[in-house]
């Protein structure tokens, strides 16, 4: 800990400046009333309060948006804002005499509530001249406070010279005012390279219930002292060491007999900020992990966080390589020594941010009831002040059980999610910060660079090698094999720091090198134009098998350029004589093609590129693989990696990467050998720069004014279907229904403006609404919540269909129908009122053919699939003889039948949902 400055114009929201901030869970009621944990029916409201350096604080509801205020002291019972006669005794000991020196040198409390007093307990650190602080206890009902003074619990700088608070307590401990000569330097006054510097306190209960204080900085390191649980003070009756002698482990100190139990650093190596809670990693095995601050505190000091654990809360610590906490030896450990200790995190700076953060440290812990972990520091910033702020990312796991700190400031809802990662999710072009030690002393910082995450399993650009990503259950372990070495993490859902951008992101430790890397994926829209093929409308081959591998004439052909997406859903027919009779892709620059089978070979590849693949099939069964079978295949582009992906009945199967491709404009070909293949759909996706409408500010909120700025829009014509999928963010300071996505419909000079909350502005037509939502948690709904609005005219009816799927999985409708709606060109895009949108998929749908193909026979290779089944929003019913089907709703009442012919019918009436029919449970989505 060291003196800061706080900066009252920084003091809102995020930015609070709380220096050497320490959190806690409190729950206040009604009355404003606070207690540790909520009454039995949940009435109470939780709160997360930071305690920091000279008498700084705040309080959040969701740890993102802080209020400042200042917590009150009191002389028996009268409140009192005079710091020296608050502490008058130990000020006095510190050599500080006036109000303003005491509060200047009041560093780093922390707060627990004390089960057996029943109170909120304070412990404040009182810095004083040569050593000479103390650590105080006050003690409060609310958290607020008042607090008043209990009285000192240990000090530090005390000699034999005069009489003191210090030298009483020492004699109280270990039965003698002698102090022995192992605390003094050769002049007799305290030696800051054996004794403690007696700030920075922290306090826990251990598993068995016991009450400890760690505290310490620098000087001769870090200790752990017994406190009483029944007062809050020191336990006088626990004994440290052999009588008023040190242990020592070799050159490393144990144990001392007033100092307590030494669990990190010595010889004035640097630490300080010393913080320890029991956490349980990701497979229920639980440490007790130490975090201390090494380096400097300055903005220029090279101060990081580093990570310890220990099977027992009195140690031994050590870190991910085994290096011991506690040191032998002076050893300058900071700077670009970070060998001891393994650094969360170091200076980094995202590309658009304008300052780097730097210097992050003296943090505290948070367990939250749920299981969750959260890191609450300080960071400043690289430039030339000594700004400061609070900042909280989420603690993950990796496998072997250290913890990492997420890319991310942390944002509700945000993080380890419930479902498993498709390979798709994960595969792209993302942006990765190493933290490396860098030139602290020049505010130097790590900064991005480009790594390519590939289908096929391997990594290329700023670290090549192999990754593999295992769900476990929900632990999202990923591993990735590095040409730097080996970095173990986990895989989560992120919202980037002044963006408000969702991305899949990554955190990682290489525990050989102690190095943690840091990956997001970076962001896009896609802009889709999708045509379903009803019926047999697009057929590549034909029935008689003669389409011939290099016959492009016949293939399908779609030109792309830039970052692109191809998805095609097709039927692929065939007699499987050989393994490459079956559907191929060819991607074509102007000068060389990539030919790429379904048996995963390759007929040529394009200069310089390396291409590999990987697949779930026995080759002995391969020929069983795609015949006469569905298959979703998708073709991306992103950067310099292609990637593909082959679907069978929705299982993936197969996927290849052409690394260090062309990037120019190709055209993409699907056809095939000897099969045909009865194409359902195909889109087309154009990725470009993620499209944002709204503006966030640094402390994370929305305050964009109403219809003051407006997205892209998408010219519709005839008969449309149109869908957006994006995230809509609520400000989370507001409470009104209004401040959400607003949809324009434009048609001709005429803009209508439907909002989220069933309300709309300039009607043309007429509207009807339908939701599901109570209205009480309107809100909590669209703070974070996922959107994807259909949108489809038919004649002069436009239906507005929205599927709501809240932060915390909910699920929620919306419809609203326009009937007298215009049948001329449109156009459709949104604006918003003090929220943003973060739009995923703008996607154009057409349709050509007919929906029922019927009259198959067996020789016509008719799919030998499940008798009903569905893909995406089509029913298949593949049958020997014409018939009907009762439809069921989950709740198995009946609404209806259908009719089939002989053959394979497709059914394109039935809304999204759930269904049973012909007893196979059926999903239209």
């Amino acid at each position: 800990m060291a003196v800061c400055f706080s900066l009252a114009k920084f003091a809102n929201a995020a930015t609070v400046p709380v220096h050497d901030p320490s959190v806690v869970i409190v729950y206040k009621d009604a009355n404003g009333n606070s207690y540790p944990s909520n009454y039995a029916t949940g009435s109470r409201t939780k709160y997360y309060y930071i305690f920091g350096t000279q008498v700084g604080a705040a309080y959040s509801r969701d740890m993102i948006n802080w209020t400042a205020f200042t917590p009150s002291f009191s002389i028996n019972g009268t409140t009192t804002n005079n710091y020296y006669q608050i502490v008058k005794s130990e000020a006095d000991y510190a050599e500080h005499t006036t109000l303003d020196k005491v509060k200047e040198n009041l560093w780093a409390p922390d707060v627990i509530y004390n089960k057996a007093l029943g109170k909120w307990t304070m412990y404040f650190s009182l810095s004083g001249n040569e050593f000479k602080s103390s650590i105080i206890l006050f003690t409060s009902s609310k958290i607020e406070g008042p607090y008043e003074k209990v009285g000192s619990v240990v000090h530090g700088g005390f000699t034999n010279s005069t009489t003191s608070i210090g030298r009483t307590d020492y004699a109280k401990m270990t039965g003698t005012s002698t102090v022995d000569d192992r605390y003094l330097d050769n002049s007799g006054k305290w030696d800051n390279t054996y004794a403690v510097s007696c700030i920075d306190p922290s306090v826990l209960y251990d598993e068995t219930g016991k009450l400890w204080l760690v505290y310490g900085s620098w000087s001769g390191g870090i200790f752990l002292l017994k406190l009483n649980e029944q007062t809050g003070l020191r336990d006088y009756s626990y004994n440290y060491g052999l009588g008023n002698s040190p242990v020592w482990n070799g050159n490393r100190l144990r144990f001392d007999p007033y100092m307590g139990v030494h669990i990190a650093g010595g010889y004035y190596v640097s630490g300080e900020g010393p913080y320890i809670r029991y956490l349980k990693d990701a497979n229920g095995i639980g440490y007790y992990y130490m975090f201390i601050s090494m380096g400097f505190y300055s903005p220029e000091g090279g101060y990081t966080m580093r990570v310890f654990r220990s099977s027992t809360i009195d140690g031994q610590y050590t870190d991910v390589t085994g290096d011991n906490a506690v040191f032998d030896r002076y050893i300058f450990n900071y700077g670009n020594n970070t060998q001891y200790g393994m650094p969360i995190m170091q200076n980094y700076k995202y590309n658009w941010w304008n300052m780097a953060s730097v210097s992050q440290g003296h943090n505290s812990v948070l367990s939250d009831e749920d299981g969750s972990a959260y890191i609450v520091y300080h960071t400043k910033f690289d430039n030339g002040t000594i700004w400061h702020n609070v900042e909280v990312h989420q603690i993950f796991f990796n496998e072997n059980g250290w913890p990492l700190a997420a890319p991310f400031e942390y944002r509700v809802g945000f993080g380890l999610t419930k479902s498993k990662h498709s390979k798709e999710e994960i595969t792209g072009r993302y942006s990765v910060i190493t933290h490396n030690s860098v030139d602290y002393a020049k505010l130097k910082s790590n900064l991005e660079e480009e790594m390519y995450v590939n289908a096929d399993g391997t990594l290329t650009g700023a670290y090549s090698g192999t990754w593999t990503y295992n769900f476990a259950f929900g632990k999202h372990y990923i591993t990735l094999t590095t040409n730097a070495g080996t970095f173990k993490g986990v895989v989560c859902e992120q919202l980037m720091d002044g963006l408000s951008a969702r991305t899949v992101a990554f955190t990682a430790m290489n525990s050989n090198n102690e190095r943690c890397l840091w990956g997001y994926k970076r962001t896009n829209t896609a802009t889709i134009a999708t045509t379903n093929y009803r019926g047999e409308s697009l057929i590549v081959g034909d029935r008689q098998y003669s389409l011939t591998w290099d016959d492009y004439n016949r293939f399908n052909k779609q030109s792309v350029s830039g970052d692109f997406e191809i998805e095609y859903l097709f039927d692929n027919y065939t007699q499987a004589s050989e393994n490459w009779h079956n559907w191929a892709i060819a991607i074509k620059t102007s000068s060389e093609t990539w030919h790429l089978r379904a048996d995963a070979w390759s007929v040529g590849t394009f200069t310089g590129a390396t291409v590999n693949h990987t697949y779930t099939w026995e080759w002995s069964h391969f020929k069983d693989v795609y015949k006469n079978k569905k298959v979703r295949l998708k073709v991306s582009r992103i950067g310099t990696s292609i990637n593909i992906f082959s679907y069978v009945d929705s299982v993936l199967v197969y996927s290849c990467t052409s690394a260090n491709a062309p990037m120019n404009e190709v055209d993409v070909y699907l056809g095939g050998e000897t099969c045909y293949l009865d194409v359902k759909k195909i889109s087309v996706a154009q990725l470009g720069a993620r499209e944002v409408v709204g503006t966030t500010n640094e402390d994370g909120t929305y305050t964009v004014p109403f219809n003051s700025v407006k997205g892209n829009t998408t010219s519709v014509s005839g008969d449309f279907e149109l869908v957006y999928i994006f995230n809509n963010y609520h400000n989370p300071v507001s409470i009104d229904y209004w401040d959400n996505y607003i949809l324009r419909a434009i048609s001709g000079s005429s803009t209508m403006l439907i909002r989220a909350d069933a309300y709309a502005m300039d009607v043309f037509g007429s509207l009807a609404y339908s939701y599901d939502w109570n209205w009480n948690n309107f809100v909590s709904i669209m703070t974070g919540g996922h959107v994807e609005l259909r949108i489809s005219r038919s004649g002069s009816t436009i239906l507005y269909k929205a599927i709501i799927t809240s932060r915390d999985g909910d699920v929620y409708n919306y419809q609203v129908i326009q009937t007298g709606a215009p049948r001329t060109p449109m156009s459709f895009g949104f604006t918003g009122e003090e929220s943003m949108q973060d739009f995923f998929v703008v996607e154009k749908i057409s349709s050509e053919g007919s929906d029922i193909v019927t009259g198959k026979t067996k020789s016509q290779n008719i799919l030998s699939a499940t008798n009903v089944y569905s893909f995406e929003k089509v029913l298949y019913v593949n049958a020997a003889d014409s018939g009907e089907l009762e439809i069921y709703n989950v709740e198995g009442k009946s609404f209806g039948r259908i009719k089939y012919n002989k053959g394979l019918n497709q059914i394109y009436s039935l809304s999204e949902g759930f269904y049973l029919i012909g007893g196979i449970k059926i999903i239209i989505f």
